[in-house]
């Protein structure tokens, strides 16, 4: 009979419906997750904010560079332009100095 009794105690146990408390533990948010998650996040931005920063330096310098490259290409043709014209220049002043 004993044998019958604990039988059937241990089978109300597994049916036994689950306390409010016990469901908590089992689909509530641990510490571990918690710090798991803060840890990745961490991780995460380690590995991608020094990229970003990289790549907004050597954005905002290329950017310079090509001010300078434009500045140095408007640069040359000026030259081009006055040396042409000093080219005229000594071109009349040699005619000049032939006719006098």
């Amino acid at each position: 009979m004993e044998d019958r009794t604990e039988v059937t105690t241990e089978k109300l146990k597994e049916k036994r419906i689950k306390e409010p408390s016990e469901i908590q533990k089992e689909n509530g948010v641990t510490g571990s997750m918690i710090l798991i998650t803060l840890f990745s996040t961490a991780l995460i931005l380690l590995l991608t904010l020094p990229n970003i920063y990289l790549d907004n330096q050597i954005y905002y310098e290329s950017r310079e560079i090509n001010h300078y490259q434009t500045i140095k290409l408007t640069l040359q043709e000026e030259q081009e332009i006055i040396q042409n014209k000093l080219e005229v220049i000594e071109a009349k002043e040699k005619l000049n100095s032939r006719i006098k």
